[in-house]
């Protein structure tokens, strides 16, 4: 016998749960120790505007916080880095751009920027956090920018793994301060997306002629002419208008090259061609728009613009196309590409003298690496040393370092020979003093080769701009399969960043370097150079390169940077080296004799002072003396510096720089960096010298002028910064100066003002401090500023300090969050709403104060009046709270509505004149007059699965959407036969209110299974309505043999949530798993549904993705993300998978895939699917640093085994589909499943086409399991979601069951298809279904069909749908409304007939299933299981049901037996008063005998036979006369046809055993001829007389 649980049992658990419910919160600790007191600040000199939160000045926030919340990560930037970020001048965590936008100074300049419903135009936003953000944040971030009006589909949010930060757009301005409260956020951050930036990064390289650099390479007139640049890339489109021709002057881009008469492009080859071998000469297209982009920034002409001009605008291109569409491929091509190149580098190409050969190779691509690894190369695989032959041929290559922020070079930038290229940001400005390294730039040295020469590892060898560059990009492919003919570009321009920008740039500078070489006949240009030609280049960008950062080595004097290698790129020093290399200039200086004074110094002045670490243009010009004499074709500066040691020491003089050639001749400027100098050195001078140089080669005589250097500085000694600070305190430090100081101060982005000035002759020091009176602000914090303004101009950093203001006492501060109510149906946002409809009123309340808040009461008004209210009882100080109201507007117009927190003023806060949220909401009035209406969703029966042959009830709701009642309304029921429409039930109401409804009961019987089409018509009599289209509603019922059981409750423990539920099979049950925090439990489902927690935890660090699939063999094959730690400490996540028994045994945990960081990228929306042995899993893998230098890029792999035990059993495709854009925080799991010898799949994609509307959209793919990249693609869904597929094999043709959401949340749609391998509808098995709400979609295979499960929201909220898909017999019956709530999770046991569902309604989360009656797999049932199956009940519920009956059965039992006794004893003694021999029995006795429980008659027969009068003690004649007439007044006595036919029974026979042993001699009945009456007589006797008439009778 199977053992029970006690009843009380639940109850007990009950109370140990609230017992040992001990619930701790987990928290990181993120602050480094020290804090952040010594972090240096950049000088800004725009102020931005004052921050302002409601009326007032946002108070400063917590930039320093030392606890994370428990579910996020722990930041993988540096802490701290906020602190200094370049576009933060008052260091308030506010982008001084967007402070700009809120003040309305200007507005958003996003590219992507739509009208919000703040009206204006919305920001592109980054939002920095202190930690990784979790979770938690993600919520709290989209929570604040939803209540503003933001919305997910069509927008960008992305959580970026290698950041600690968010990126979104379509912000509303109004969220902008929200988003900036929210706990954690160190910066909001505008994002860089809108200025061109190729047109400054050419001009900050002087390469383009600017109001800064006029000495450039253009300037010069040196464009790359003649040079000819090999773009090694994913291809370029050459028609675009930026690499057509070389005059701009076609504009038809259906051109090919050779119908121009100066086409740029002259030659190109394909090494990508499937099954090929080398590379096949022909004019590439570029199907990923790398390599377009990459040639714009080499040689491109800008268009007939000219603003996005490349660096090399006057190149040949030679088109190498070694990448795949995809923009990847295998080092088979670029081997490939590489030869070919090499093979070619002299050849004649036949349409001009100037374009012969190849001179520069740029290559934008590295080698695929997996971040965090230690594997860089060390320039001896294949590709780094075909690029050393290329290099001895004669060729110049370039090649890009890489993305990964890491210590990692590898393949072709690896080589030897190779000129290695990171990159800059530069900040978007022209002026190269803000540019700085990128921290995603790859850096060295390289890995050493053991040769001895450290020169080869010298990489990068320089940097260029490579941040957001403007530049051509390519014609995409309408097609929706790779290698499909291309549409042709045009003048359209994109922005990339990296080192694959980078490089090109310098691809683009060596090409104007070796046009300089042939122009001036170098060295090095001549034939027959080969290495030597790429040698020389590197050594002058070597040694013409701006030097940055601090000296890592040093190689023949120059200094080397790991980061910045030899420096930045500089276009004028590149000129001012190779040209002045064939002249008479060197560090000699002029040569004698020297006449004349023919140049002039501008600036500095002459003994002024010059201050320690500043760098000054030292500008000047010739003047008419020299312009009368000759041509002047050269100037030369010399820079010394003189300083004394020591006092007792001479004057010593150092050159600080050695004759060189500035910028420009006729005005020249060359720069004046001051270095620092010990604190005992004196007399400190610096010494400028300038000589011209005319056509004749006479130099002039020296112009000289002197500087004084001193310092300038300040510190700040008090206040501290640790102490909270209050009533007056000082402000102090010390100074140095020069001639004086002007001490000036601020909180905060406030004006500056003067606080104090001091007065000195030359240089000096000196104390300083001024008094503040805290108490003319508010307690909280704020950031206190001051710098010194010397008497030179010269002006210090700002030195700042955060200090607490504390004067007043803690007290609460309520305020909201969110800057906008957010007004909802069911959760759905809504822009407007109809008199009379039940909405919800949102919002977010947080305590900025210093103390908790107690009973807080909030409270609706809608123009004044109050509508809803409640109290919260408590808010901690920093604590949100999500606030819902509930509305029925009563009038239409522009409502007010208003939140208000503590509308009696009960609680003292610090602020109460922001406790009042407003907003006008528009409420639409009823149409005048009668609007019958049937919605979606308003149709449902009784049962709610109707069974064939068994009448149901048809409910439909009818709103009444008119301002006026409805009276009279009847409607009617038809159904759709093979004779068309007919109607079979009406139905009828009184009346219908106004903006109200009532519910039409239709009764029904339905005479088969499947789809049945219904279809209700309401109509008014004797009245208009006003919209008769809306008065019918057609919907297709399913007719099934299934049963819905009542709910189960589950219950959890306090912030579980169940993510799956598994049906295994009858006898054990199944499973549920929950999570809590990253963690994922386990409970047992018993057979009758009911939960037992499990012992063991499934996973405590659970990534977000879990799928679950049972077999026949009672287990669950489980697969989940989850993350775990390295042994350096890095936050990893991989891919996990085991099995699962009834009992929750777990199998050793196999892990799949390879441990990504969490900062490099990120495994999501996986799928697998189970046939026999064999399992295949897909997903999702997004890769920040993919091949090193391409960038951020998305795939989905495939995993494949069959039975597997351990992680190697798995063989592993990692690009099935390449390079897809799909965010991960708005994307789906994807749908992957067996077919036959294949696999299918169905996975979302960002879609931005024609409509210029970015959203997701779906696609289908099939491919061999062993094959990658899967070649069939389709686009099949547009602003898809929710993706479900299951494909059905049989006779090895696979049908295809899909389906998903398409649309927003107002107007989402369910899409539903049966299809074959092309993903055709088969016989237009096809079906299109409105669901507004959708967002839950469950589909299982059964014998019948596909069972499908989804939920939407209908009249009455949120209901759950049910339908089957048959395939075979070719119908789609969708669908059933079977119950309020949510569809969460579904499962069916392949050995059970019945769905189990776990769902989410408005009493919480119950289990409840779906039982086949019929058709179902019956195997092994018993008959009181089928039994139990057709009742629809679980087992519990029938075993009490069962128990009911039997108790039932019994007492009626007893009842019997008790009565019949009760009979027999009285037949017994009334048998003793018949006489054995000739007593006759008189009728009364005879029918007494008979007692009325004993018959079952009708009322016909109660009026022929009345009932026995009571028995008297002496009954005589004339007692029994007048019974006699009695029944002579009623109906006449027929024979035995005669009352068959009147509908009467004859009264049966007693049994024999119920009168006992009667001899056959005793008697028989008798009647009476003459007065009808009856009587028992003898049988001994023949005849006898009539006891009561006294007549003879015959016997």
């Amino acid at each position: 016998m199977r053992d029970r649980a006690s009843p009380f049992t639940p109850l007990l658990a009950a109370c140990m749960i609230i017992v040992l419910d001990l619930s701790v919160g987990a928290v990181a600790s993120i602050h480094p120790e020290g804090g952040l007191d010594d972090m240096l600040s950049e000088p800004h000199s725009d102020e931005p505007p004052t921050l302002v939160c409601g009326l007032d000045p946002c108070l400063p926030k917590d930039r320093s916080p030392t606890h994370s919340p428990h579910d996020a990560g722990p930041p993988v930037q540096e802490f701290g880095w906020w602190q200094v970020f370049w576009s933060d001048a008052d260091s308030n965590g506010m982008d001084d751009r967007l402070q700009s936008v809120l003040a309305g100074q200007r507005e958003s300049v996003s590219k992507t920027a739509i009208i919000g419903d703040d009206g204006r135009l919305t920001a592109a936003i980054i939002v920095h956090y202190a930690w990784h953000p979790g979770p938690s944040d993600i919520a709290a971030l989209v929570d604040a920018v939803s209540a503003h009006g933001w919305e997910s589909g069509g927008s960008w949010f992305m959580p970026m793994d290698h950041l600690d930060a968010i990126v979104l757009d379509h912000v509303p301005v109004s969220a902008l301060i929200d988003v900036w409260g929210l706990d954690g956020v160190m910066l909001v951050e505008e994002q860089n997306v809108i200025v061109p930036y190729l047109d400054k990064a050419t001009r900050g390289s002087k390469v383009r002629v600017s109001e800064l650099y006029d000495e450039t390479l253009r300037g010069l007139g040196y464009t790359g002419s003649g040079i000819v640049i090999a773009v090694v890339d994913t291809g370029v489109d050459n028609e675009h208008f930026s690499l057509d021709d070389f005059s701009d002057n076609n504009h038809d881009n259906t051109k090919d090259p050779d119908d121009l008469p100066d086409p740029k492009w002259v030659a190109g080859c394909d090494a990508t061609g499937i099954g090929q071998s080398g590379c096949n000469e022909e004019d590439p297209d570029d199907g990923d728009g790398h390599g377009t982009h990459v040639g714009g920034i080499a040689l491109g002409t800008g268009d007939w613009t000219r603003v996005n001009q490349g660096y090399a605008p006057g190149a040949y291109l030679v088109d190498v196309k070694v990448m795949e569409d995809y923009g990847g491929g295998n080092s088979q091509s670029i081997l490939a590409g590489l030869q070919w190149i090499i093979n070619n580098h002299e050849r004649d190409w036949g349409n001009n003298e100037s374009s012969r050969g190849i001179d520069v190779v740029s290559m934008s691509f590295g080698r695929q690496n997996s971040p965090g690894s230690d594997n860089s190369d060390d320039g001896s695989n294949a590709e780094a040393q075909l690029v050393n032959q290329a290099s001895e041929a004669g060729l110049v290559c370039v090649a890009a370092i890489g993305n990964d922020g890491e210590n990692y070079v590898n393949s072709v930038g690896a080589a030897d020979t190779a000129i290695t290229v990171g990159w800059l940001d530069d900040k978007n400005s022209i002026d190269r003093s803000d540019d700085t390294i990128s921290s995603s730039s790859n850096y060295g040295p390289r890995e050493d080769d053991g040769d001895g020469d450290s020169y080869d590892e010298l990489k990068p060898w320089v940097v260029a701009p490579g941040s957001n560059i403007n530049s051509a990009k390519h014609g995409e492919s309408s097609s929706i399969l790779p290698g499909s003919e291309n549409n042709r570009a045009s003048d359209d321009y994109v922005q990339k960043s990296g080192s694959s920008m980078s490089t090109p740039a310098v691809s683009g500078m060596v090409a104007v370097m070796l046009e300089i070489g042939e122009v001036q006949r170098l060295d090095f240009f001549e034939e027959g150079k080969g290495i030597w030609r790429s040698e020389a280049i590197r050594d002058y960008l070597m040694r013409y390169s701006e030097s940055r950062g601090g000296t890592t080595e040093e190689h023949e004097g120059e200094s080397w940077n790991d980061r910045y290698g030899f420096g930045v790129i500089d276009g004028g020093m590149v000129a001012s080296g190779m040209l002045g290399a064939e002249q008479n200039a060197s560090s000699e200086g002029p040569t004698p004799p020297l006449a004349g004074h023919w140049v002039e110094i501008e600036n500095p002045v002459d003994e002024s002072w010059v201050v320690q670490g500043q760098t000054y243009n030292l500008r000047g010009h010739i003047n008419e003396h020299g312009e009368d004499n000759g041509s002047i074709e050269e100037v030369i500066v010399k820079i010394e510096y003189q300083y004394r040691p020591d006092p007792q020491e001479p004057v010593s003089k150092t050159i600080l720089v050695d004759w060189h050639s500035p910028i420009g001749i006729t005005n020249w400027t060359t720069p004046l960096s001051v270095p620092f100098f010990p604190e005992d050195f004196t007399d400190l001078r610096v010494i400028t010298k300038v000589s011209a140089r005319n056509e004749i080669g006479r130099w002039s005589n020296l112009t000289e002028f002197e500087y004084s250097i001193g310092t300038v500085n300040m510190t700040l000694n008090s206040p501290s910064g640790q102490d909270s600070l209050s009533d007056v305190v000082s402000v102090s430090g010390q100074l140095e100066s020069i001639d004086s100081a002007t001490i000036q101060w601020r909180l905060g982005t406030e004006d500056w003002e003067n606080a104090a000035t001091y007065s000195g002759n030359g240089e000096f020091e000196s104390e300083w401090s001024f008094n503040w009176d805290t108490t003319s602000v508010k307690d909280g914090e704020y950031r206190l500023s001051v710098r010194l303004d010397s008497g030179v101009g010269v002006v210090t950093e700002e030195i700042r300090r955060t200090v607490m203001i504390d004067n007043v006492p803690p007290t609460p501060d309520l305020v909201f969050v969110s800057s906008s109510i957010s007004v909802q149906e069911f959760g759905i946002p809504m822009s407007e709403a109809f008199v009379n409809t039940f909405l919800e009123v949102r919002a977010t309340v947080r305590n900025t104060g210093d103390m908790a808040a107690n009973e807080v009461g909030i409270i609706l008004e809608e123009d004044g009046s109050r509508k809803d209210e409640y109290v919260v009882p408590n808010i901690d100080s920093g604590d949100f709270i999500d606030v819902v109201l509930y509305w029925n507007p009563s009038s239409s117009g522009e409502s007010s509505i208003a939140i208000i927190i503590d509308p009696l003023n009960t609680i003292e806060e610090l602020d109460d004149s922001n406790n009042r949220l407003s907003a006008s909401f528009p409420v639409l009035p009823r149409p005048e007059g009668v609007d019958l209406a049937i919605r979606e969703g308003a149709i449902a029966t009784s049962p709610v699965v109707p069974r064939p042959f068994e009448q149901i009830l048809v409910e439909a709701r009818v709103d009444n959407l008119g301002d006026s009642d409805a009276v009279g309304v009847e409607g009617s029921l038809e159904i759709l036969t093979e004779r068309g429409w007919e109607q079979v039930s009406t139905a009828s109401a009184a009346f219908v209110l106004g903006g109200s409804y009532a519910l039409l009961q239709f009764l029904y019987t339905p005479n088969q299974t499947g789809p049945q089409d219904l279809r209700v018509n309401v109509v008014l009599e004797g009245a208009t309505d006003l919209d008769w289209t809306n008065n019918v509603h057609q919907k297709t019922v399913l007719v099934d043999r299934a049963t819905l059981t009542g709910p189960r409750e589950a219950e959890f423990n306090v912030g579980e949530t169940p993510i799956e539920i598994i049906n295994l099979d009858d006898e054990e049950g199944g499973l549920v798993i929950t999570e809590k925090e990253q963690t994922l439990y386990l409970y047992k489902l018993t057979p009758n549904k009911a939960l037992v927690a499990c012992s063991n935890i499934m996973e405590d660090r659970w990534s977000g993705d879990i799928v679950v699939r049972s077999t026949e063999d009672g287990m669950a094959h489980v697969l989940w993300t989850r993350r775990y730690l390295d042994s350096n400490g890095f936050l990893m996540q991989t891919l996990s998978y085991s099995t699962i028994d009834p009992t929750c045994r777990m199998a050793p945990i196999q892990d799949l895939m390879e441990g990504i960081p969490l900062s490099d990228g990120k495994y999501w929306g996986i799928d697998m699917d189970v046939s026999d042995s064999e399992i295949i899993v897909a997903g999702y893998h997004r890769n920040l640093f993919t091949g090193g230098t391409m960038g951020d890029i998305t795939n989905i792999f495939l995993l494949h085994a069959d039975a597997p035990t351990s992680s190697s059993d798995w063989d592993l495709s990692p690009s099935i589909i390449a390079n897809i854009d799909v965010p991960p925080s708005t994307s789906d799991p994807l749908a992957i499943e067996f077919g036959h010898e294949r696999a299918h799949l169905l996975y979302q994609t960002t879609r931005n086409d024609t409509t210029g509307k970015e959203r997701l959209g779906l696609w289908y793919a099939h491919g061999l399991i062993e094959q990658s990249p899967w070649s069939y693609k389709k686009a099949v869904g547009d602003e898809a979601s929710l993706p479900h597929m299951t494909v059905i094999v049989e006779d090895k043709e696979e049908r295809i069951v899909a389906l998903w959401r398409e649309g927003d949340d107002q107007n989402s749609e369910l899409l539903a298809i049966v299809a074959d391998s092309t993903f055709e509808s088969q016989d237009g098995l096809e079906a299109r279904l409105p669901a507004r709400g959708l967002s839950g979609i469950g589909i299982v295979g059964t014998e019948r069909g596909i069972q499908v499960l989804y939920d939407h929201v209908g009249p009455f909220g949120p209901q759950v749908e049910y339908g089957i898909i048959d395939h075979e017999d070719g119908w789609i019956g969708l669908s059933n409304r079977i119950l309020s709530g949510q569809i969460d999770v579904i499962d069916r046991s392949p050995e059970m007939g019945e769905t189990v569902m776990l769902l989410s309604s408005s009493s919480g989360w119950q289990i409840r299933s779906l039982v086949d009656d019929g058709g179902g797999s019956k195997k092994g049932q018993t008959i009181i299981e089928q039994v139990r199956s057709s009742l629809g009940l679980d087992e519990a519920s029938f075993e009490i049901l069962v128990i009911g009956v039997a108790f039932a059965v019994l007492i009626l039992g007893a009842v019997a037996l008790v009565s019949l006794s009760a009979q027999g004893l009285r037949w017994v003694g009334r048998r003793r008063a018949i006489e054995d021999d000739d007593a006759v029995l008189m009728e009364d006795d005879v029918v007494d005998l008979i007692d009325d429980s004993d018959l079952s008659i009708s009322s016909g027969d109660v009026e022929l036979v009345r009932p026995p009068e009571p028995e008297q003690d002496s009954m005589g004649t004339e007692g029994r006369r007048a019974r006699r007439e009695r029944r002579s007044e009623s109906e006449p006595v027929a024979d035995a046809p005669a009352l068959e036919d009147v509908g009467t029974k004859p009264l049966p026979a007693l049994p024999a055993k119920m009168l006992g042993p009667v001899s056959a001699s005793v008697s028989r009945p008798a009647v009476c001829s003459n007065c009808g009456g009856r009587f028992v007589a003898s049988t001994k006797l023949s005849s006898t007389r009539c006891p009561i008439c006294g007549e003879r009778v015959s016997l």
